[in-house]
């Protein structure tokens, strides 16, 4: 029954697109003056970050489960077609498993989100990179926020 209301209210179209348009998230675009500092594995694991935020936002602030998987699928599949080795590598790796165990926790979130990001760069106690992860989850949070809001959503 919610399935058919959120099909007919454009809720299940609305997290299509949302997700659509997360897949084209990338830190040239997002963060282009930090994107140009980095490593070419620094800026894959920021990628890897941007999706995982992006997920997490989801689940936060869609009205139901229902969108937000809908949201994520979409968000998967497109960037299982627009960016196979970039899937490929965050679909079979673990970096998402050490961001999970930091929001599990819920303690200094964006600090050890930041720490985990350096770690994962191979370079623990940058300090820029710590910085730059833990801004960029929480610049993805309020962005995702952000267009779940001009989205319009139905209750």
């Amino acid at each position: 029954l919610l399935v058919d209301t959120y099909r007919s209210n454009g809720n299940i179209q609305k997290s299509i697109v949302l997700g659509e348009k997360l897949s084209e998230l990338s830190p040239e675009t997002f963060c282009p003056e930090d994107a140009a500092k980095l490593k070419t594995n620094e800026v894959r694991q920021l990628r890897a970050l941007m999706v995982f935020a992006s997920q997490i936002a989801l689940h936060k602030y869609l009205p139901h489960a229902m969108l937000s998987s809908q949201a994520i699928n979409a968000m998967y599949s497109k960037l299982s077609e627009t960016a196979a080795g970039f899937f490929a590598n965050i679909s079979d790796g673990s970096s998402f498993t050490f961001y999970y165990l930091t929001v599990r926790k819920n303690r200094n979130v964006i600090e050890n989100i930041g720490k985990n990001y350096a770690m994962l760069c191979d370079n623990d106690n940058d300090e820029y990179l710590i910085s730059l992860g833990g801004r960029v989850f929480s610049q993805i949070d309020v962005y995702v926020c952000n267009l779940i809001e001009k989205s319009e959503f139905k209750e």
